[in-house]
């Protein structure tokens, strides 16, 4: 208890004696009612003085923080919503182009002769950068459990800032995966790194063309839509199954040994989002 009052006085509480709170009569006790009884029912007009009057009231809601009901946060969701709306208005036609060669191994050469080289390049980069958005809000999403109400980020108001934090994971998570294809590309001087490059950058593309309607609602639920959660969950693995297909069999074209194909997966993937599974908790308070 003395630790606790010293606690308090350090942070700018006073310490004050029950006289100087209700009057020279009172006195501290130690809270437990008196056993002989001597109590009696009291109006609230003897309790509180002639203008009081007994009123029924609900009891307020436990305060419960929240990274999503920031404003910033449900700003960037309606963003992306409207920026996803004109990529299909605009581009549609490309969105059957990037999924053409899904199960038939047309290559990202084909598909560019198919829709035009500018254009495509543009579309690609539009879905893509709505994909990082979107992905760091999919962070602060994942996150917002585990951040509890007296953590230093809701006390010192930082949480109106998640999202910001999170786009700069993302861009230290492409800038790993952009840094490690260019050393491989170097050390190896052939073009493997950048065909696998190209491989993760149209399959991720199509994951935010497939997935973001439901990634949408996700981001905006309460937390009990289950069935929400499993979709996209679903698409998740259904799309990262996809892209393993992809740099396997683009492996396996190069008659490259299958150990490569694990040690690039867990190199480029495994390893960053590891990294981020360490770090986060510690500075979630």
């Amino acid at each position: 208890m003395n630790n606790t009052l010293l606690q308090y006085v350090a942070e700018g509480y006073r310490h004050v004696a029950p006289e100087a709170l209700y009057g020279r009569g009172s006195q501290l006790a130690e809270g437990i009612a008196r056993s002989d009884g001597g109590y009696r029912a009291v109006t609230s007009e003897e309790l509180f003085g002639s203008g009081s009057e007994l009123v029924a009231a609900t009891a307020n809601e436990p305060y419960d923080a929240s990274l999503v009901a920031e404003p910033l946060f449900q700003a960037l969701v309606v963003a992306t919503l409207v920026a996803y709306l004109y990529m299909l208005l605009r581009s549609w036609h490309f969105i059957g182009t990037i999924w053409g060669g899904v199960f038939s191994g047309s290559s990202e050469r084909l598909m560019v002769s198919m829709g035009g080289e500018l254009p495509l390049q543009r579309f690609k980069l539009f879905a893509a950068l709505i994909g990082g958005v979107v992905l760091a809000l999919a962070f602060v999403r994942l996150s917002d459990g585990y951040v509890p109400n007296d953590s230093p980020i809701f006390l010192e108001e930082i949480s109106v800032y998640a999202p910001v934090v999170a786009m700069l994971f993302v861009v230290v998570i492409l800038a790993w995966f952009y840094s490690l294809h260019k050393v491989v590309e170097w050390v190896t001087h052939s073009d493997m790194a950048s065909q696998l490059s190209a491989v993760g950058y149209i399959d991720f593309v199509r994951s935010v063309v497939l997935l973001y309607p439901l990634v949408a609602m996700w981001l905006l639920s309460d937390g009990s839509d289950g069935w929400c959660s499993w979709a996209v969950l679903v698409g998740v693995a259904l799309l990262a199954i996809l892209y393993i297909k992809d740099t396997f069999l683009l492996f396996v074209g190069k008659k490259i040994s299958i150990l490569y194909w694990i040690l690039y997966l867990c190199t480029a993937i495994l390893l960053p989002l590891s990294f981020l599974a360490r770090l986060l908790p510690e500075h979630l308070g």
